[in-house]
């Protein structure tokens, strides 16, 4: 039987990676995230690593979004009374529905940590304690080959 010092990301990586494009919609990758219940994706490009999607991208996005539209929304309700002439309403409206335009790459993040597949799940712990992160992507060069995610080393101690 295996001890956990010898444990390696092959051991208990998820091996069918899903994976996203940066040209993908944003809102495409949403589903695709939903559907699936994971809350990361791999973005590769020419089957390379280029970036890495989660919820918590997309939910910052969404964010955003949604302030820069109450901002504007508020600015033009105050700025009628100045006395000055304004640009038209219409052109300033509506940053969420713009989100339908937003594609993967508006919200990836291009700095993926990764590992071999020989990597320890200790190294592999540590990182994702050092980096607040929940996931490593385990790499061949660089083509994902698999995901190691928090809930597979809690898996792993519950064994």
């Amino acid at each position: 039987m295996p001890t956990l010092e010898n444990v390696c990301a092959r051991d208990v990586m998820t091996k069918s990676v899903i994976v996203v494009r940066p040209d993908q919609p944003l809102s495409e990758a949403e589903r695709t995230l939903i559907q699936n219940r994971v809350s990361g994706l791999p973005v590769i490009a020419q089957n390379r690593l280029v970036g890495i999607l989660t919820t918590s991208d997309i939910a910052r996005v969404q964010v955003l979004m949604a302030a820069l539209d109450g901002q504007v929304s508020d600015e033009l309700t105050e700025s009628h009374t100045d006395g000055f002439q304004h640009s038209d309403e219409s052109q300033f409206q509506g940053f969420r529905q713009r989100l339908g335009q937003l594609r993967v790459k508006d919200a990836m993040r291009d700095q993926v940590i990764t590992c071999s597949a020989e990597t320890p799940v200790a190294k592999i712990a540590a990182r994702m304690v050092q980096d607040h992160i929940h996931r490593v992507v385990v790499v061949d060069g660089d083509r994902p080959i698999g995901i190691v995610s928090s809930l597979d080393l809690v898996k792993l101690l519950a064994k």
